[in-house]
This record gives C-alpha cells, structure tokens and sequence, in this order.
C-alpha cells in the first residue's frame, strides 16, 4: 500500500517520467505494474470474489458446507478429506457425481 502511494505521487504530482518511473522503485520490475499502480489506487483484491460451486453440486451445497463447520470442532486427523466428502455424499444423500479416481481405472 505504501509503495502505491509512493509510486503514484512520483508520477502524478513531482511529473516523473514513464521509463525513470519503474527504475526510482527497485520493488517494481516493469513500466507495466507502475501503469498499474497509477489505474488502482489500491492494490486490488487476489483470489476469487464469491462463492463458486460446480451446477453438479448445487443441491449439497449446504451439506459440504456443514461438514467442513463440523469438522472444525474435531482433531485435525479426524476431518474429512475430500474424498471422504464425496464418498457421504454418494451414499448419505445419492450424489450423481463421478470421481476422477473412479474415472481413471
């Protein structure tokens, strides 16, 4: 956060050149990040915005999501994996998905 304020008050306010810009600030290895740092006035955020599930698991959903609540309250060598998941969910609730394991054979 601190290097985007730096970056951008070289450029916007003291006039800094394009190509002297990305050689001032070491931390940044091209012209391109600095045109970057001048579009966002903040770094922007990694990483998925929501919640994406696959169209095959829209109805267990809520059932993935409290297994893994669940699991919080145990000793981590006791949590599901997901196989484990996958496996309750074909047998407890008749999931039609396929696993990859089960693909490959």
């Amino acid at each position: 956060m601190e290097l985007y304020q730096k970056v951008r008050h070289a450029v916007l306010i003291d006039g800094m050149s394009r190509p002297g810009r990305s050689g001032v600030f070491w931390v940044v290895n091209s012209t391109t990040t600095v045109d970057k740092m001048l579009v966002f006035p903040e770094p922007p955020q990694h990483g998925r915005c929501g919640v994406t599930y696959s169209r095959k698991l829209a109805g267990f959903t809520e059932i993935i999501d409290q297994i893994l609540i669940d699991d919080r309250t145990v000793h981590s060598k006791q949590r599901h994996t997901g196989g484990r998941i996958f496996e309750r969910l074909r047998d407890e609730h008749g999931s039609p998905g396929a696993s990859r394991l089960c693909e490959s054979m």
